[in-house]
């Protein structure tokens, strides 16, 4: 479907990889290297994904593919039966099918946002602007791996999460990575949840619900 090469893996990790760079370049001191604050031109930042994803789209595209043998039909499919896919004009017999379509952004019924901008995985390596603030919901690992790297290229970042971050990970490793996050200067608001957003003189208010009060 093709979200690891345009939407997921291969531009989180390019954008990982700058944000990696200004980190070191601020961090140099602890090696004996004199520290900088590296000037971010977020627009280049973001070329820079774009280039890298580009670059290994060949090697994603249908042509490599059907040049190794593969049939590929570009149609919407449906099953017959069982063990019959229909796909255009071609008809698919099969003992086995795979089936992995890609997937959607789910975005959550919060009052408000309807009316806002925001990101999602689909949109987020488009934009050329550098957010003053990046509100992030959400801390798996997709969700801190944005905030970190937002952070680490100039953006204020604050991430809610309704549980504690990483939740389904070994919770003494989520704590090296939460240690982390907070030396990095990244606000986490662990057990909350986003109840509202609005349109605000400056830009956008967030209200947020936490351990039964409202911020």
């Amino acid at each position: 479907g093709g979200d690891c090469l345009n939407v997921g893996c291969v531009p989180s990790k390019a954008l990982l990889a700058a944000a990696h760079l200004a980190h070191q370049m601020r961090d140099a001191e602890r090696l004996g290297i004199e520290r900088h604050e590296p000037r971010i031109d977020f627009a280049r930042v973001m070329e820079h994904v774009q280039g890298v994803i580009q670059a290994i789209a060949p090697h994603d595209s249908r042509e490599r593919f059907e040049g190794l043998g593969v049939q590929v039909v570009k149609a919407e499919a449906r099953f017959a039966d069982r063990n019959t896919l229909e796909a255009g004009s071609e008809t698919i017999r099969a003992r086995r099918f795979v089936i992995a379509t890609g997937s959607s952004p789910l975005v959550p019924k919060i009052e408000g946002l309807d009316r806002v901008p925001y990101f999602t995985n689909e949109t987020l390596f488009d934009n050329e602007h550098k957010p003053a603030h990046l509100i992030v919901l959400g801390g798996g690992p997709v969700g801190l791996e944005m905030a970190q790297a937002h952070r680490r290229l100039g953006s204020t970042v604050t991430v809610i999460e309704q549980q504690a971050i990483l939740p389904k990970d070994d919770p003494e490793l989520a704590n090296v990575v939460r240690a982390q996050l907070l030396r990095d200067g990244i606000v986490l608001l662990e057990g909350a949840e986003l109840a509202r957003v609005e349109r605000s003189p400056g830009g956008l208010a967030a209200q947020v619900k936490r351990q039964g009060t409202t911020m």
